[in-house]
């Protein structure tokens, strides 16, 4: 007989002629719950019952099955010998001396190039006279060269009255730059009107200028035309 504990629901199997017609209180072994159970008519009753008060019938509970326990699996360490660290230890050196050569090639042009830049800007004006073309170079950076090394600066220019005559005076420097004294050519200035036509040229002897030197100009046009109100330079060869 099949026998289940209306409190926890815990199922049991009685022997035959453990009830009897009369029927029996049983007591669950696993919550301790209390129970009538109606009996039947068995075909033999047990001589003696196993409980104390010869009232409640004792029905130990078959065990439950226990649940199978999922098999999780445990990865397997690989053990290292010292010959495989060894070995490893050597892979690595040689990873590291590679990339230290890896270094080491690509640095030595980047050094020549730096060098090689320091020394084109520090030399930038003899470059530029001795190869003129790259004087464009040099102005499209933004560096101040010039081509036969003389720079025209600070042009100022003033109508006066001498003498009752108007003139037109000019006034500026010629920069040497290079590291050398040098003469410099004739110095040709031209007025032009708004359209760019030119309307009057005359020259200027600037003479020899000092190594690194600066030269002071003052050159007077007279009579200068009314419609002249563009000024330009340029330095000529005789």
């Amino acid at each position: 007989m099949i026998l289940t504990c209306p409190e926890c629901s815990t199922r049991y199997m009685a022997k035959a002629g453990t009830i009897d017609m009369n029927g029996r209180s049983v007591r669950c072994a696993r919550c301790e719950n209390v129970w009538f159970v109606e009996g039947s008519a068995p075909d033999t009753l047990p001589d003696a019952l196993a409980l104390e008060d010869n009232q409640t019938v004792l029905i130990e509970a078959e065990p439950d099955p226990q649940p199978e326990l999922p098999f999780v699996p445990v990865p397997s360490v690989p053990q290292i010998g010292a010959h495989t660290r060894l070995r490893d230890k050597v892979d690595a050196e040689k990873i590291a001396k590679r990339r230290r050569s890896l270094r080491l090639i690509w640095a030595v042009p980047v050094i020549g190039l730096l060098a090689a830049a320091s020394v084109s800007l520090l030399k930038r004006q003899a470059i530029v006279d001795q190869y003129p073309a790259t004087a464009t170079i040099y102005q499209a950076l933004g560096f101040n060269v010039k081509a036969g090394g003389l720079d025209v600066g600070d042009l100022s220019t003033e109508t006066l009255i001498v003498d009752g005559e108007t003139i037109l005076r000019v006034t500026g420097q010629v920069r040497n730059l290079l590291a050398k004294a040098q003469t410099s050519p004739m110095l040709q200035m031209r007025l032009e009107n708004r359209s760019g036509e030119p309307l009057a040229d005359w020259f200027v002897d600037v003479g020899q200028i000092e190594a690194k030197g600066v030269k002071q100009i003052e050159t007077d046009y007279p009579n200068p035309p009314i419609d002249g109100v563009e000024l330009r330079y340029r330095f000529v060869e005789d």
